[in-house]
């Protein structure tokens, strides 16, 4: 049977076989039964071999113990067949050997082939800045003071707690093996491997914590396999530099009344003494007071409330009665502006067929270049994280594009050809670089439409929509972005102030991306739309008189945009209920250099109803001003 089994990160004692025998012992109230520790030292002494540990903050112990007269060949069918069911593979009886320790005590262990270790000596020290070391996979890295490194006399030999070096491994003329057992600060360890992108099974143990009990008897469990294998004699060469912490339990006493005023139950003392006992913390009651004596591998233990999570959750979340507190009492909740237009926005955009995604509020340097951004654009004035998950994820986003381009690519890329995306996140904005203050966090939102049926008027259809929602009316203006297509992009305003941009994404980055369809993106800084999110709508009567309208065929030159040909038209009447285009044509009677725009007009009386010639007396004002402004002529 195979266990997948999810650790809380308080709990890094059960990242091992034996950690999760221990509990599930406790759960079934049997005996758990410890492996088997034992060794004889019968190999040959190491003459002067010593370990020196120079970063003791970063190494409160560190365990070297010598193995003469190596025999590297195959592990056995049962450790290999272990191994592979916790998907690791067979290298050779040594390599399997810390592998099987650290999958069944949770403690990383290295082997170093003697033969390459100069000096006769283990140093434990921070590495210099500028220092590189080839690690087993024989990667580079360049290291600095905030890394701890294993060396001999001469030169590192392993990155502590997260890979060793190529230049130590084990080889099949391997004799003698120098075995490590240490614990690493766990802080230290994390911000190592992410700060050089390098993760292990090693590392990620070390970054949940190892406690010194697992330490001091990994490396017994290490020596037992070496005789019970017959691939080694374990010295007495054994060093164990440490800072003084002892392996065994510590007193704690603490108040059975505290530890139920937190469950909030009363859980008989019997049913105490159980649980402590199957957790083996060997419990004793005198009166109100529980005292228990808390195993070396137990560092989450610290106080009353830690006892009352043991005793709850072996009792059983069950006894739990759901109560009021004392004082408590039933509130209204509520949402605000903001948040209402927010949601009424999501909305509204969901209605247009959109799906809402959401993304990391962080991207790559590499995303900035895809938009083939200047070196001066604002964009790339981004916040870079001190230890980030990766470099991938290294900077605070300026821009929601990048992550929007790429679920595109990722969903045509897995076979959806088409669709409309949509997120609404916040940027980040330092108000200089490096960082003195908290950045501008601008709420923005980012959409992102492909397919075959898709074009630029589908995404101009969702920013109205997006106007409508704010009850506003956007204005576009042909526009240029490095990433977009120079001749499909817009700037959108909203009462003349730049509110954001629309348009195709270029060739070029589209094939970067490997797209197979044409994508389209918009961005709409929501910051700047936040003035209007308690605007109102204002309710108008049906008009009481008939209605009238006017199409109109207008001849122009190509240069003219629509929106030119309805402000004039607008500001010429002010009867106008609605201005809409309907047909636009370039072609036979019309001359090379021009094109034919038609648009519908309507008209509506407000106090009484309209002359007989009133109507045509506006046309004949709107031709005239047109022939004015824009030298436009109405289509024979």
């Amino acid at each position: 049977w195979i266990f997948d089994i999810a650790i809380t990160a308080n709990r890094p004692d059960c990242q091992s076989i034996i950690g999760i025998a221990r509990e599930i012992a406790a759960v079934l109230n049997k005996e758990f039964k410890m492996p088997d520790l034992s060794y004889t030292p019968s190999g040959e002494v190491k003459e002067g071999f010593k370990v020196d540990v120079k970063a003791n903050d970063l190494c409160p112990r560190y365990i070297a113990c010598y193995v003469s007269d190596v025999k590297i060949k195959e592990a056995p069918l049962w450790m290999k067949r272990r191994l592979a069911l916790t998907g690791m593979d067979s290298i050779s009886n040594i390599v399997d050997i810390t592998n099987y320790v650290l999958k069944e005590f949770g403690q990383p262990m290295h082997a170093f082939d003697c033969n390459y270790l100069e000096g006769n000596e283990i140093n434990v020290r921070r590495a210099a800045d500028g220092e590189k070391i080839v690690t087993l996979d024989s990667q580079e890295y360049e290291l600095n003071s905030n890394n701890l490194v294993i060396c001999d006399g001469v030169k590192a030999v392993a990155l502590a707690g997260v890979m060793g070096g190529l230049n130590s491994e084990i080889r099949d003329t391997t004799s003698a093996v120098m075995f490590e057992s240490a614990k690493f600060a766990r802080d230290n360890i994390r911000k190592t491997s992410r700060a050089l992108g390098k993760q292990s099974d090693a590392g990620s143990r070390y970054e949940k914590g190892v406690d010194e009990y697992s330490t001091v008897n990994g490396m017994k469990r290490a020596l037992h396999l070496i005789e019970e294998l017959g691939c080694g004699k374990v010295s007495s060469t054994y060093i164990d530099v440490n800072t003084g912490n002892s392996i065994e339990p510590k007193e704690m006493k603490v108040s059975l009344k505290r530890v139920n005023d937190v469950l909030g139950i009363e859980v008989p003392e019997n049913e105490v003494m159980r649980i402590m006992k199957n957790l083996n913390f060997a419990p004793s009651i005198n009166g109100d007071e529980l005292t228990i004596m808390v195993p070396a591998y137990r560092e989450d233990m610290e106080s009353y409330p830690d006892v009352a999570e043991e005793v709850i959750r072996m009792y059983g979340y069950e006894h739990v009665i759901p109560t009021f507190m004392p004082d408590a009492k039933v509130t209204m909740g509520g949402i605000n502006s903001r948040q209402r237009k927010e949601l009424k926005l999501k909305k509204a955009i969901c209605a247009t067929g959109a799906y809402e995604c959401i993304h990391y509020s962080f991207f790559s340097p590499s995303d900035l270049d895809l938009l083939k951004l200047s070196e001066d654009a604002p964009e790339r004035k981004a916040i870079r994280l001190i230890n980030p998950i990766n470099e991938d994820l290294s900077l605070m986003r300026t821009t929601l594009v990048p992550s929007m381009l790429n679920a595109i690519s990722r969903n045509q890329k897995k076979g959806n050809l088409e669709g409309r995306l949509f997120e609404i996140a916040k940027i980040f904005i330092p108000k200089e670089l490096p960082l003195t203050d908290y950045p501008d966090e601008r709420d923005t939102l980012c959409v992102g439409v492909f397919g075959q049926n898709e074009d630029f008027f589908t995404l101009k259809g969702i920013a109205e929509t997006v106007a409508d929602t704010f009850l506003l009316d956007f204005e576009y203006e042909a526009a240029e972005k490095s990433f977009l297509h120079p001749y499909q992009t817009a700037v959108i305003k909203c009462e003349g102030e730049e509110i954001g941009y629309l348009g195709k994404l270029a060739y070029d980055v589209a094939d970067k991306l490997d797209l197979r369809n044409d994508a389209y993106v918009m961005q709409i800084d929501l910051a700047k739309l936040a003035k209007w999110n308690d605007k109102k709508a204002v309710f108008k009567p049906l008009p009481k008189f008939a209605e009238e309208s006017r199409d109109l065929a207008l001849v122009m030159t190509k240069d003219i945009t629509c929106k030119q040909v309805e402000d004039v038209i607008g500001q010429s009447c002010n009867y106008i209920k609605n201005i809409r285009l309907f047909d636009v044509y370039e072609g036979a009677g019309i001359a090379d250099d021009k094109k034919s725009m038609a648009f519908t007009v309507e008209f509506c009386p407000k106090d009484e109803a309209f002359e007989s010639d009133s109507v045509d007396h506006f046309v004949n004002k709107i031709l005239k001003n047109l022939k004015k402004e824009l030298d436009i002529d109405l289509r024979s």
